[in-house]
């Protein structure tokens, strides 16, 4: 088979669902209020926690993570349940410079990403298994690479996110089973109705050990009818 006409079959199968990603989260405001640019607002009412920011800080603390997504919206016609996973695999060199190596997969459909991430937590490769290898400035924004970034992203982010947290409330605090991993997990609601959010729940984990915190649940419905969960489902240290 050409490999380059596996690769292009890849990126549109990938590109498909990155598009419903994006433009569901996108819609709902998980991605503007939620980006890396809003990781230095500290939050009020966690201070003194030191949160987890980006992505780079999740395979240090984490070697294995899987979440859901699930996101039905109505007025769209989008009804969608997918789970994404990363595995760190250790160190790897190019060009004698060291990187960490990380693989992303989609569960059940594949899709495998090995991602090289250098000590600033930028990408300077990127391998589609068993397609071809991508390097240069464009590599960090493949389709490939800005699904699971939105995913896994979000997670590491949202915790900082102060306007956000001030419209919360704690509901409850539990230590979670998580995969092998136990947390302790604080749950937060939304106090009132606030556009664009109808309804929200989130869940923020204190690692054992650690000052870090990590949402481990995001439950949000939308005043037009969207309904989003994103949730940690497996987590490895």
């Amino acid at each position: 088979m050409n490999p380059s006409k596996r690769g292009l079959g890849a990126a549109g199968k990938t590109g498909a669902v990155v598009v419903l990603i994006i433009v569901v989260l996108g819609a709902i405001y998980l991605i503007p209020k939620f980006s890396a640019a809003s990781q230095s607002q500290a939050s009020s009412s966690n201070s003194g926690i030191k949160q987890i920011t980006g992505m780079p800080a999740l395979f240090y603390g984490f070697t294995r993570m899987q979440v859901s997504v699930e996101v039905n919206d109505p007025l769209n016609g989008i009804d969608q349940n997918q789970s994404y996973s990363y595995t760190v695999l250790g160190k790897g060199t190019l060009n004698s410079t060291v990187y960490t190596r990380v693989e992303f997969t989609t569960v059940g459909v594949g899709n495998d990403v090995v991602v090289w991430y250098n000590s600033t937590g930028g990408i300077d490769e990127v391998d589609l298994v068993g397609v071809r290898n991508y390097t240069g400035n464009g590599a960090a924004n493949l389709p490939f690479i800005t699904i699971y970034d939105s995913a896994f992203g979000t997670l590491a982010s949202i915790g900082n996110n102060s306007t956000l947290l001030s419209l919360l409330s704690k509901t409850s605090e539990a230590m979670t089973s998580i995969g092998p991993t136990q947390v302790d997990v604080t749950t937060y609601v939304l106090r009132a109705r606030s556009y664009p959010y109808s309804s929200l729940t989130l869940g923020l984990a204190t690692i054992p050990g650690t000052n870090a915190q990590l949402a481990t649940y995001l439950d949000e419905k939308t005043t037009d009818g969207t309904n989003s969960v994103l949730q940690v489902t497996s987590l490895t240290r």
